[in-house]
Formats: C-alpha cells, structure tokens, sequence
C-alpha cells in the first residue's frame, strides 16, 4: 500500500496555530514582567491582540496557556521515542528522547515556568497533569515497542522515566539556588544534562547506588 501524502496545513489551521503561539507568548511574556497575581484572560488576550472571547475559544484557563510548553516538549519527547528504532533497548531510547530537548525555544520557557510554579500550587497542579498525560502517552509506546511485557511492567516503566525527569528539574532548581540569575545562558543547558543524568541513572542501574560504603573496622 502506497501512503497518500501528507496534505499541507490550511491557512485557516496556520491562522489558529499562529493565534494560538501569540497567546502563550504573550502569557509568558506578562508573568516574566508582571507576575502570576498580574495575570488574566483580558491582559493576555490583550496582548495577543485577541478578544477574551478568542482566548477562551483556545485555552480553558491562563494556567492552560502557560503550560502550553511543558505539554509541548513532552509530546515531542514522546514523538522521537516512538520514531526510535525498535531494535534500541527502551532505556537506551529514552535516554535518546531526553536527549533530543536541544531547542531553547522550547526548553527555556518551561524552566521559567518550572521556577515560577513553585510558588504557585494552580500552576504546579498544572504541569503536574501534563507529566501524567505524558507518562499516560508513554505507556502506550512502550507497550506497543514491547508486546511481550505486562501492562504493569510497561506503566511501571513509564512512570520510572517521568519520576526521573521530574527528580531533574528539582535538583536543577535547587542547584540554581534561591534566587536564579533570568539572564544566566547556563540555565537551559545545565537543566538538559541534568535531564539526560537522571534518566541515564536508570538505564545504567544507578551506578554510584551500587557502591558499597567503605567498611569502617572498629577498634
């Protein structure tokens, strides 16, 4: 069977995808200058240059909208380990999905968004929600690369690479310290090593865990 080719977007599906990357930026842009409690649907939509009306016909919530990334590089993690090659051990090719976060377009903002939920438990809940989509996605994949396995071993796993990828951002927060320079160009890339080390932890067996202490003989 030949496969049909991929018909390209529409300009309407262009317009809605263009309306809808102006209201995340936008939404960044206002908690970056004015802060969380600054937030709402009339200042963003404002910004975009949209109706509250429009911004509502795309996102249920300003929360939604800040979270657009988050959602966004996840899927797109989840996208290149499903493209992986089958023959690639599943840890080995989530270790290469971590890996493929190279884009600072889409990792910065989800740093930023990392540092500010913090202190905002709606917006935690948020990003929390879109790890377990995420981890939800991942099952799927995971059962379908490993038929052999059981339904448990393949979400056990999944979670596994999710609590890995949310142990990363914790250490990466706290290695920034209480108050991290916005304009530090370290941040992204010390945030995607520490990424790609959490989840190497578990393809490697966690290495350092399997080191005996050294045996300390009492007189």
């Amino acid at each position: 069977m030949i496969d049909s080719p991929v018909q390209p977007p529409s300009r309407r599906e262009k317009n809605k995808a263009a309306t809808r990357t102006a209201i995340v930026h936008a939404a960044l842009g206002q908690l970056e200058t004015a802060g969380y409690a600054a937030l709402t649907a009339e200042s963003v939509a404002d910004a975009a240059g949209i109706s509250r009306r429009t911004f509502f016909n795309y996102f249920p919530s300003i929360e939604a909208a800040l979270n657009e990334p988050t959602r966004l590089l996840l899927e797109n993690s989840v996208a290149v380990l499903d493209e992986l090659d089958p023959e690639i051990d599943l840890l080995s090719a989530a270790v290469t999905a971590v890996e493929s976060l190279v884009d600072p377009a889409l990792l910065e903002p989800i740093a930023n968004l990392y540092l500010h939920a913090s202190a905002h438990p709606q917006m935690a809940r948020m990003q929390l929600e879109a790890w377990n989509d995420c981890a939800e996605a991942l099952t799927e994949i995971i059962a379908a690369r490993a038929p052999q396995g059981t339904a448990l071993a393949a979400s056990v796993f999944a979670h596994s690479v999710i609590g890995a990828g949310k142990a990363a951002f914790a250490a990466w927060a706290r290695e920034l310290g209480e108050h991290p320079d916005p304009a530090d160009p370290r941040r992204t890339h010390m945030l995607r090593t520490t990424l790609a080390e959490a989840v190497a932890q578990l393809r490697d067996g966690f290495p350092s865990l399997q080191q005996r202490a050294p045996h300390t003989r009492k007189g």
